[in-house]
């Protein structure tokens, strides 16, 4: 369609510019309703965005007030939680409701442009300065949907099957005197947003680790090492799995060390730049002397099947480590590939399906690499570790096998995977032939939560523990238990503050086995069974047992725990997250094994029990 030029209108009252260029606002008038049209036609808004930059008075919020509308945008102030049909939004994917104001109230300014993946906004309580009149940028790109307000960002990203429209008369209204300027700009100005610094520091520690936004959790990560720096890449998540109108839109953004100890994070390794794109977790690997991000394109989820858009394996490359190019070069008809280097030298791929395969020549031509595993899901983790293949699949599948040519051995059927509460672990080298762990733990109301690093322990069998990593440590220090007599259990209770259930952990050394369980105040936990325990329970019958998968993030069991048989020591890490309302609980048995989980609300300090 033909685009219409951009023009300078004149002001009524505020400041309207729909040009590439900003003019200086101006103060609106009390007590009256300013309107103005304008210009530019919907399929160039559409088609190229707009930017809104707002001066608003926060001071005194205590009632819902709209304050701003243009074409189909609205910017208003709303008390969270008070909104019919909006209280789980409020409290889940808005996450508004962990920050109130001191008087107990949580107002947030908050812009809607479509009724689905449409409503983006910032809660005052979550801002360093809650009072006092706040710069507010409103932004369409119009892939994604954003609102800032002191560096803070909010971001969804509507999508084709729920477009945004726009009036063919678009007016600008303002409704509220605390509205003190407004300008409007079309197209979208690039730099509107914060930009992305090369290598700013992570100031907070870097275990437990979410992104600063307020609604903002770490997904499936990647991971790597790379000319001596350990990177992790992860899907940043908003809304638990559900931006996109629920289609789970994420992005890889990027962390990296050179000594696990001092982070930095980076540009955004692969964005989302256009509308049909939805981004699949991969693994980085090097190429030709460049690092390079493998990732999946579920271009399915944005359009039906068959439509002239990738869908399947792709990659970006890099020259620095830091900045990424995405080379639309489709290797696989997989959505969550793992590209790796093998070593002897070519590149090696893990699928869903649980073969893995090697790269034959210059060509992305694939074949087998060995019998397929007994393992199937997203997410492949494969690695080798003292000449023996290793490899940890989705949410609770894990596997080995002595070497290419041998027979893969089910270690989830035996018990024997490391799976321990993180969702979707990955692994990679460091230096003095370790191998560390990086996963996310999962937030109780669903997909995406909070890293996790963890450090394999390899035995001469071959099997594996795994014990918390030293240059990761907790933001707060563990309590440590030792336990003398190991004939006898060992339990530990934090009791809940606002609930009627309590967290206990329990290790029965004659049976090298630990759970967790939150049993009803007054009781204590019943038996939680590992995860291959429960895979013996017909599939009709898992309702009615307690446990399950470790990443489910419900009570689990391990068992084959060592070092249960001569007097051993217990660290346990209770961490409240004010951020999501919720306490952390992790915990390092006799240096040979972790578990982790997390429960909604605050507990008292841990405490030893009799059995």
């Amino acid at each position: 369609m033909k685009r219409s030029s951009t023009v300078v209108v004149a002001c009524l009252g505020f400041v309207s510019v729909i040009c590439a260029a900003e003019t200086p606002a101006v103060h609106v008038p009390p007590n009256a309703v300013k309107t103005r049209p304008i210009t530019a036609t919907a399929d160039a808004i559409l088609a190229k965005g707009f930017t809104v930059t707002l001066a608003v008075d926060f001071d005194g919020v205590k009632n819902d007030e709209t304050l701003y509308e243009a074409g189909a945008v609205k910017l208003a102030f709303r008390l969270a939680g008070k909104t019919k049909g909006l209280e789980g939004y409020d409290s889940r994917g808005g996450n508004y409701l962990n920050f109130p104001m001191p008087d107990g109230s949580c107002p947030v300014i908050e812009a809607t442009i479509c009724d689905h993946a449409g409503r983006v906004g910032i809660p005052l309580g979550f801002l360093a300065r809650k009072d006092g009149v706040h710069t507010v940028i409103l932004n369409f790109s119009p892939v994604h949907w954003s609102i800032c307000v002191d560096g803070h960002v909010d971001n969804d990203m509507p999508i084709p099957q729920e477009p945004v429209t726009w009036p063919a008369q678009a007016q600008e209204r303002v409704f509220s005197p605390r509205v003190r300027s407004a300008v409007f700009v079309a197209p979208a100005k690039p730099d509107a947003l914060p930009q992305a610094v090369d290598a700013k520091r992570v100031t907070r520690p870097i275990q437990y680790w979410t992104p600063d936004d307020h609604n903002a959790w770490v997904g499936d990560v990647a991971v790597g090492t790379w000319k001596g720096r350990f990177h992790v890449f992860y899907l940043f998540d908003r809304r638990h799995h559900g931006s996109g109108a629920g289609k789970g839109r994420h992005y890889f953004a990027h962390l990296s060390s050179g000594d696990l100890a001092n982070w930095d994070e980076h540009p955004l390794a692969v964005p989302i730049d256009d509308w049909w794109e939805c981004i699949g977790t991969g693994t980085p690997f090097e190429l030709d002397g460049k690092y390079c991000l493998a990732y999946g394109l579920h271009t399915e989820r944005m359009m039906p099947q068959g439509k002239d858009c990738p869908v399947g394996g792709t990659y970006a490359v890099s020259e620095d480590g830091i900045h990424f190019r995405k080379t639309g070069v489709m290797f696989t008809s997989d959505r969550n590939p793992s590209v790796y280097n093998r070593a002897d030298g070519r590149l090696g791929m893990g699928t869903k399906n649980g073969q893995l395969y090697y790269r034959e020549g210059d060509a992305w031509d694939w074949k087998p690499a060995g019998k397929r595993a007994p393992v199937s899901g997203d997410c492949p983790a494969p690695f080798t570790w003292g000449g023996q293949d290793y490899l940890i699949q989705g949410f609770f599948h894990m596997a080995s096998r002595p070497n290419e040519s041998g027979d893969w051995e089910d270690w989830a059927a035996s018990g024997d995977d490391v799976y321990e509460g993180l969702s979707v672990p990955m692994v990679a080298p460091w230096s003095g032939d370790r191998r560390i762990m990086v996963g996310w733990l999962r937030h109780l109301y669903g997909w995406g939560g909070w890293l996790v690093f963890r450090e394999l322990v390899r035995y001469p069998d071959g099997k594996l523990g795994v014990k918390w990593l030293a240059e990761t440590p907790a933001p707060v220090p563990p309590q440590t238990f030792a336990v003398a007599d190991v004939t006898k259990p060992f339990v530990v209770r934090a009791v809940a503050k606002a609930s009627d259930t309590d967290f206990e952990f329990r290790i029965d050394p004659a049976e090298a086995r630990a759970q967790f369980h939150f049993p009803r105040k007054g009781e204590s936990g019943a038996r939680v069974l590992t995860t291959a325990e429960f895979l013996k329970v017909p599939t009709d019958k898992r309702s009615t047992v307690i446990g399950g998968h470790a990443s489910s993030g419900g009570a689990f069991a391990l068992g084959k725990i060592r070092g249960l048989d001569k007097p051993f020591t217990v660290k346990l890490v209770q961490y409240y997250d004010a951020k999501s309302d919720a306490t952390i609980f992790d915990v390092e048995i006799a240096g040979t094994q972790t578990m982790i989980t997390c429960r909604a609300g605050r507990f008292a300090p841990a405490a030893r029990r009799g059995d």
